[in-house]
């Protein structure tokens, strides 16, 4: 009976008919059973602006701060806490608490968005006000359900450098690369003990290949760090500017990340078309891939209303100025109301093809990562070999089910130099490179 309703609704509302009435009358029930992915094993959310658009209730579930949770805009003014504007993300987050929705921060660590006074501070006084500052966040809202902790670490400039001005008060590179990031998480994990903490970042889904240059790999070394520290709850991928990126490379990228064994949350869904035909094509294209996959948990879209979106991607609107869906949208609803989330893609944990990967890093020392994928069930031979053709290591010899597969190669009692990895699954074979360098 309420579904019908609810497509009774939208199609007032999408018509342009009476909004305001119709709102005033029905929002109520809106609070209890209105959204898209209600009672779905996903949730589907947006990213909002203020004010809070009157239909938000109609269709999402779970709420962003698309500006407001960042920290160059809650203490822009100075380092003075008491300045500090907390009201337009109170106003977000006291919006989902009263409405039963779920809330995610977005973020605490961006070093595209911080107060420029930090810069003018020495180290020991960075650190004491990025702590105060997730301290701060965790104490204001206790029940958010999900945090960005570190936002785009890849893409920070000059990565892995210099990504944020408080990079080396948080650690700068240190042993692991990355231990500015997991400070940051552990800062989190401390003040924000109740909420799922993410990594996120953009271009990892869009990621040609998985050689070790490529965004999904170096994503996946910052997030194995993590996840050994129990540090991070869920992997967030961005998915900005996707609209040419074909559905393997989508596959195989979220695959790659599932292999660690976390959940994948797409976080900013965008598709930026001005015609409707072509939007249209693209999410019956790409979403279908983000609702049946097994791992990924929920998506994040980016763009609701018309001229109030992010400016980079001015046409990712779902809804009209006059207040009319676009097709995008429609398809969207109907199509959630006929696939139900945790229906499985029985494809989307099983590569096409065999292939080895090149190790990373490399050069190495003494370990590096090894990865490589089967189509099928296959005996599988693993070996490395010196540059004379001497084996010295068998690190796989026998029958391993289809899928994705890492293994690292501790190479602490070899000297340095070249050495070849070569694997041997059914008909195929494939040899890379690899350099010791102690």
């Amino acid at each position: 009976m309420w579904r019908d309703d609810l497509r009774l609704s939208r199609f007032v509302f999408s018509s342009g008919f009476c909004v305001a009435l119709f709102l005033g009358i029905m929002l109520s029930p809106w609070k209890s059973f209105g959204q898209i992915a209600l009672g779905q094993a996903k949730f589907l959310g947006n990213a909002v602006s203020l004010p809070i658009p009157s239909s938000y209730l109609i269709y999402w579930d779970q709420i962003v701060p698309a500006g407001w949770g960042k920290w160059g805009s809650v203490a822009s003014s100075s380092s003075d806490t008491s300045t500090w504007n907390w009201g337009p993300l109170d106003q977000i987050y006291n919006y989902a608490m009263t409405n039963g929705i779920s809330f995610k921060e977005h973020n605490l660590v961006w070093g595209q968005q911080q107060p420029s006074w930090i810069s003018s501070l020495d180290s020991a006084h960075q650190y004491q006000m990025v702590e105060t500052w997730i301290r701060l966040c965790g104490e204001r809202y206790p029940e958010a359900a999900m945090v960005d902790v570190v936002n785009e670490p890849l893409h920070d400039t000059p990565m892995a450098l210099n990504p944020v001005p408080y990079y080396k008060a948080l650690g700068g590179a240190g042993a692991t690369g990355w231990d500015w990031v997991i400070t940051a998480f552990t800062l989190a994990r401390q003040y924000f003990p109740n909420a799922k903490l993410l990594l996120n970042d953009y271009f990892i889904l869009s990621s040609p290949t998985l050689s070790s240059q490529s965004e999904v790999v170096q994503y996946r070394t910052i997030i194995d760090l993590l996840k050994q520290r129990n540090l991070i709850d869920g992997i967030g991928c961005e998915g900005h500017f996707m609209e040419q990126t074909d559905t393997n490379t989508i596959r195989t990228n979220l695959n790659y990340l599932a292999a660690s064994g976390l959940p994948i949350y797409i976080t900013e869904y965008t598709v930026d078309e001005a015609s409707d035909a072509t939007q249209l094509a693209v999410y019956q294209k790409q979403f279908p891939i983000f609702w049946t996959h097994p791992d990924v948990k929920g998506v994040t879209l980016w763009g609701y209303i018309q001229g109030n979106v992010w400016t980079q991607t001015p046409n990712c609107y779902l809804i009209r100025s006059d207040s009319t869906m676009r097709p995008a949208l429609q398809w969207l609803i109907n199509y959630i109301e006929e696939n139900p989330a945790g229906v499985k893609d029985t494809d989307a944990r099983l590569p096409l093809d065999y292939a080895l990967e090149q190790n990373y890093p490399n050069p190495f020392n003494p370990t590096t990562v090894i990865s490589y994928r089967l189509p099928n069930v296959s005996n599988v031979a693993l070996k490395i070999y010196d540059v004379l053709g001497r084996e010295v290591a068998t690190l796989v010899n026998g029958r391993q089910a289809a899928g994705y597969n890492n293994i690292t190669f501790n190479a602490a009692n070899l000297p340095s130099g070249v050495y070849f990895c070569k694997i041997v699954a059914e008909k195929f074979s494939s040899m890379r490179k690899l350099l010791l360098m102690k």
